[in-house]
């Protein structure tokens, strides 16, 4: 007689598919609350720090598009994009930190998903500020308003803020992923799903 493998009760193909979404969305969902995140704290810093006003950063974030105008003055328009702008970037990092998450398991580590989202915020600052900004935007407007406007500590820490929010991923991945894969009756520290 033929067994079935199971992880918690669960068929592992069931189990296996069920994590691998349930990783994919809770990372897209984590990598949007990191953007909010980041958002706040870099907003936080402009006011505070440079007496400006809340909304500064995504003034510098519409300079991608709309050019050195759009750090002065800004239509309503242009910070839905800006805003848009930021959490599709950070939804793309989002699929990178999922692929890691489910590959190397971290969530069967209480640090692993915080250390992963701190290196994927850092990588974030060296791939998209510090390689493509400079390129994009000396091609797009002849000079880097990025490095221009955010001084770089600032920027470290908003993509070191953004990192951290992936910290909320264990909490939402383990509940997705029972539900999903049909063990909705055990709460997400059960040790049969370990």
């Amino acid at each position: 007689m033929a067994t079935t493998s199971r992880i918690g009760g669960t068929n592992v193909t069931t189990a296996a598919a069920a994590r691998w979404s349930a990783s994919m969305l809770a990372s897209f969902a984590a990598s949007q609350i990191g953007g909010a995140i980041m958002a706040v704290v870099l907003g936080a810093i402009y006011v505070t720090a440079f007496h400006t006003q809340l909304l500064q950063p995504l003034n510098i974030i519409a300079s991608y598009r709309y050019g050195e105008p759009a750090i002065y003055s800004l239509h309503a328009m242009g910070y839905a994009w800006a805003f848009a702008f930021h959490l599709a970037v950070c939804a793309a990092w989002g699929i990178v930190y999922g692929l890691l998450a489910t590959s190397l398991r971290v969530d069967a580590s209480k640090w692993a998903p915080v250390a992963l989202g701190v290196a994927i915020g850092l990588a974030s600052q060296i791939v998209d500020i510090n390689l493509v900004t400079p390129v994009l935007m000396v091609n797009l407007h002849g000079h880097n308003l990025w490095a221009e406007n955010v001084p770089t500590w600032v920027s470290w820490v908003g993509h070191l803020a953004f990192g951290l929010g992936f910290a909320t991923f264990p909490v939402m991945f383990r509940s997705l992923w029972l539900r999903w894969s049909g063990r909705g009756d055990l709460l997400r520290d059960d040790p049969r799903i370990r």
